[in-house]
């Protein structure tokens, strides 16, 4: 304790007379001496300019003025990003493309031509887009892609305003001025037909409107303000299809290959569909093979043991439905895949040849074996339950395929309410409708018979 309180007052007392280490040497003192030193250390290497000569002296003055000078001549950080910003605003911007709104009429429909998947049309196009005074001789350059050969055109255009007004050449700078162009078109098309459901098929007939120019250029639309429409009045093949008054539109794009790099262009296709009519199938086919299978069954009534009759009668029957399953083929194109009509016939052929097979396997058990003629009324109660089952079955398929009209139906009278809000009163919009469903109720009845 006593060498504690020594300590402390020499302590204090080195303080007050201000001989203590580190009262005498601050460390900022330290630090200035410790760069001093190093300051010293390093102009043994290089000289001060005061022990330099005159003509040295001046090179090195000359020589910093250069490199200052140098270094104020390097561009800035911003002024670099200024100019990038402004050589990126030089740049032209690429302009939009430009919409053509397409409008089409089909004026006259002609055959349907089945067995070559090929109608003949003529058709209106009108197509529609903003006049372009840095661009005057600019055109679309519309094509139809799938017509069939050579084909008939008359092109005629002119320019109006929003009101389809005809505007002269003088009046076009104060006015918004649209290129109205209306093309005719008389030809035969190529159409892919679906024949899956034959005779009960829907065909969709299209024209396929494309433009000569890249998607870039040109976009080809719909015209919202005047719809497309098909004349049924003028249907020359009336007695074998149904035309529905619903158009359906799509826009895509398909690509050019008949150029050296592939250009994409902006394709429109306008479809009207068309419902074959299957009455003359009805009588002159199915009824016809249903008599013929039917008959087929009336064979039991010749004894079992002269199979030889039963056999002349059935394959009499088979050849007749041979010569029919020929005759309706010829109608229709060689698919790949089978048709209503065709399950039919098929079916009935092999319902006919089962019983010329059983007629002849009887007639040998009979011959060699003392097997009851009980069988043979067995077989024909199996063979009789199997005709009505597979009849049941074609004619459940056969409605199905006909409810696809009903939906048809429903889109005409859709269409027909939206062609009614475009007319200018409701009185005409209301006649509209109504000639609309005495059309309906009209062709209804002929539409499924």
């Amino acid at each position: 304790m006593m060498s504690n309180s020594i300590r402390s007052d020499s302590y204090s007392e080195s303080v007050k007379r201000g001989i203590h280490p580190l009262t005498t040497s601050p460390i900022v003192q330290q630090r200035r001496s410790a760069t001093t030193g190093n300051v010293s250390r390093t102009s043994t290497h290089f000289p001060s300019m005061s022990n330099l000569s005159s003509n040295s002296r001046s090179a090195t003055v000359s020589a910093i003025a250069t490199s200052a000078s140098s270094h104020q001549r390097l561009p800035s950080p911003r002024h670099s990003m200024d100019t990038h910003v402004k050589k990126t605003m030089a740049i032209p911007k690429a302009k939009p493309p430009r919409e053509v709104a397409l409008r089409v009429k089909f004026i006259r429909l002609g055959e349907v031509n089945t067995l070559h998947e090929k109608f003949y049309a003529e058709v209106v196009i009108e197509a529609r887009w903003l006049y372009d005074p840095e661009a005057t001789s600019w055109n679309p350059n519309l094509y139809v892609k799938n017509a069939l050969g050579d084909i008939k055109q008359e092109v005629a255009s002119e320019f109006v305003n929003h009101l389809d007004e005809s505007v002269s050449a003088n009046n076009k700078g104060n006015d918004i001025v649209y290129v109205w162009e209306i093309r005719k078109v008389v030809g035969t098309f190529w159409e892919k037909l679906e024949l899956n459901s034959f005779p009960a098929d829907v065909q969709q007939l299209s024209l396929q409107i494309v433009t000569r120019c890249p998607i870039e250029e040109c976009v080809l639309v719909e015209n919202r303000f005047q719809p497309s429409m098909v004349n049924r009045e003028a249907f020359l093949a009336q007695q074998e299809w149904f035309l529905y008054e619903h158009i359906e539109t799509r826009s895509t794009i398909t690509t050019e290959d008949f150029s050296f790099r592939p250009i994409r262009q902006s394709t429109f296709l306008v479809t009207c569909c068309v419902a074959r009519r299957p009455g003359y199938f009805y009588w002159n086919v199915y009824l016809l093979i249903f008599l013929i299978t039917l008959i087929a069954l009336t064979v039991y009534g010749v004894a079992p043991e002269h199979p030889q009759s039963r056999l002349q009668i059935t394959c009499t029957l088979l050849l007749t439905s041979i010569m029919f399953r020929w005759s309706v083929s010829r109608l229709l194109p060689p698919v790949s895949y089978l048709t209503l009509l065709d399950k039919y016939t098929l079916v009935s052929l092999v319902f006919i040849s089962l019983n010329s097979i059983w007629h002849s396997i009887i007639g040998f058990l009979i011959r060699h074996t003392s097997i009851s003629k009980m069988i043979d009324y067995y077989v024909l109660s199996l063979f009789t339950l199997f005709f009505f089952i597979y009849h049941f079955l074609m004619a459940f398929f056969l409605f199905q395929a006909l409810r696809s009209r009903q939906v048809m139906l429903e889109s005409d009278r859709q269409y027909a309410s939206k062609l009614a809000g475009m007319f200018e009163t409701f009185v005409q919009g209301h006649h509209a409708v109504q000639r609309f469903q005495e059309r309906l109720n009209s062709s209804r009845a002929s539409l499924f018979v």
